[in-house]
C-alpha cells in the first residue's frame, strides 16, 4: 500500500507541470492575438486578468484530472 502512494505522488507534479505549460503557452497565445489585432472596442483590463486567470487554471485542472484517471487505471490494471 505504501509503495502505491508513493507512485501516485510522483505522477502529481509532471501533471502540473505539463498544465501549466500548456496554461502558460495558451495565455500568451490570448495576450499576443489580443494586443497584436486592432479591436474597434478592446476588451476591458479586468476581462484581461481573468481569461489569462482561467486560461492558467482549467489546463492544471484538467491534467489533474487526467492524472487521477490515469492513477484509476494503473490501479485497476494492476488489481487484475
Amino acid at each position: 500500500m505504501e509503495q502505491q502512494k508513493k507512485q501516485i505522488s510522483k505522477l502529481r507534479r509532471p501533471f502540473v507541470i505539463a498544465g501549466a505549460l500548456v496554461g502558460a503557452f495558451l495565455s500568451g497565445w490570448y495576450l499576443f492575438n489580443n494586443f497584436g489585432r486592432v479591436n474597434p472596442v478592446p476588451d476591458p483590463v479586468w476581462t484581461k486578468f481573468v481569461n489569462v486567470a482561467l486560461l492558467m487554471f482549467v489546463p492544471i485542472y484538467l491534467a489533474n484530472l487526467l492524472r487521477l484517471l490515469v492513477e484509476l487505471v494503473q490501479r485497476k490494471k494492476g488489481q487484475g
